[in-house]
């Protein structure tokens, strides 16, 4: 039985035990057949050429490991499967649950999996593909939405009621009431200021939108980049200077923008200056909350998925308007 992507998986099928969800498997071969004699028994499978690695058994069904069409081509003829097979496989019980077994091929990035008895029998493959075949090999793109469509079943099974979403969501969208409530603050210190230059609060609501939007916009590459089974710091620091280099671009861009408005409101040239100078360092800023906040909840073991959002908004917020206000007062008073 294979998995349909097409469907939200419930919490009660998601407890299942994943035996409930298999699909039989005609890549599996006696270890002690030779190259030779599998190259003859896959010749006549159209679906082989799609094939990633096939599983040995032995005689009494027990699996002994797999083995790539790599190793076919690059051993002899006459060597034996029991001698060039890869031991070390990824293999689930027939009585975990398919949430765990879903996680599993989330964290190794794959799409089917053997599944065995708990004396190692082979029963068959837990397995989930598209719903048209044909575009796993079109587009790469499509594992991608697979283990998306995974990790969304996954977090859909842990409400079970409104009660339990809401405890699960509120705590983080807290941190929105809080930003908020600090960034009154913050307006009311640089009071004085927005009572000379009223026009410098006219501009707060444009300067917010677009810091947050650059930090969502960053937050969700970030998601995408925890695809990786593996994330390397190397790999993180690049991410990070793409970010910077690309909100230094969009910053210009929506700058001259802004600026071609100002000059038809206004010719004061120093408001301009705050305004567009805080606004480039802010979206900055706030790219480098969206790139690395998903990745330091995940480190962490929490759910970026619900956390980062919110977390990433509430700095942005708070360090916009510190930035803005107080960039300005300096220039401007």
């Amino acid at each position: 039985m294979r998995i349909d992507t097409t469907k939200r998986l419930s919490n009660k099928e998601l407890k299942r035990p994943v035996k409930e969800y298999l699909s039989p498997c005609e890549f599996v071969f006696f270890y002690h057949l030779t190259v030779k004699e599998l190259l003859e028994a896959i010749a006549a499978k159209p679906g082989a050429k799609k094939v990633d690695y096939f599983f040995v058994i032995d005689q009494d069904e027990v699996l002994q490991g797999i083995v790539t069409p790599k190793e076919l081509l690059y051993n002899s003829p006459d060597a034996r499967l029991i001698d060039i097979v890869e031991r070390e496989v990824i293999k689930i019980s027939e009585h975990d649950s398919l949430e765990n077994a879903l996680k599993i091929l989330t964290h190794h990035h794959i799409l089917f999996v053997p599944v065995v008895t708990g004396e190692n029998q082979f029963l068959g493959v837990l397995e989930i593909v598209p719903h048209d075949d044909r575009q796993i090999t079109q587009k790469t793109s499509v594992k991608e939405d697979i283990f998306q469509f995974i990790g969304f079943s996954i977090e859909q099974g842990k409400y079970k009621s409104s009660l339990t979403e809401f405890r699960y969501r509120m705590p983080w969208l807290a941190l929105n009431l809080i930003g908020g409530l600090i960034c009154a603050v913050i307006g009311q210190i640089y009071q004085v200021t927005l009572d000379e230059f009223v026009i410098l609060a006219l501009f707060i609501p444009l300067v917010l939108t677009l810091s947050e939007s650059i930090g969502i916009q960053s937050m969700t590459l970030s998601l995408r980049f925890l695809h990786f089974r593996k994330i390397y710091w190397s790999q993180v620091m690049r991410r990070l200077m793409r970010e910077w280099r690309a909100a230094i671009l969009l910053a210009i861009g929506c700058g001259f923008v802004l600026t071609t408005f100002y000059f038809a409101w206004s010719r004061e040239i120093h408001p301009i200056v705050a305004i567009g100078t805080s606004m480039g360092l802010s979206m900055v800023i706030s790219a480098t909350f969206g790139a690395l906040f998903p990745i330091t909840l995940h480190l962490l073991h929490l759910d970026p998925k619900v956390a980062a959002g919110p977390i990433v908004l509430m700095m942005a917020d708070i360090f916009t308007i510190t930035v803005y206000l107080s960039f300005s007062t300096w220039l401007l008073i």
